[in-house]
């Protein structure tokens, strides 16, 4: 199995869905899985340490596909 990066984001960061090419490329109706590019949405939990969950269950995008807009207070 590839060994991939750690993921940066935390539970209640609130980060921005900024897909890549590629991945624009291999679904015709990105959102259809409840998260529109541009967003900007709190995580409620990380799957894995890699898939991104927002409220309703929306998500399971890798964390790569996001940019941090403001860290979780501690």
């Amino acid at each position: 199995m590839a060994n991939h990066p750690k993921c940066p984001f935390v539970v209640g960061d609130v980060v921005r869905f900024t897909p890549s090419n590629r991945t624009r490329g291999h679904y015709q109706d990105i959102e259809r899985f409840g998260v529109k590019v541009g967003q900007e949405l709190p995580i409620r939990y990380i799957k894995d340490g890699t898939y991104l969950y927002f409220e309703n269950d929306s998500g399971g995008w890798p964390w790569n596909e996001f940019r941090l807009v403001n860290k979780a207070v501690s």
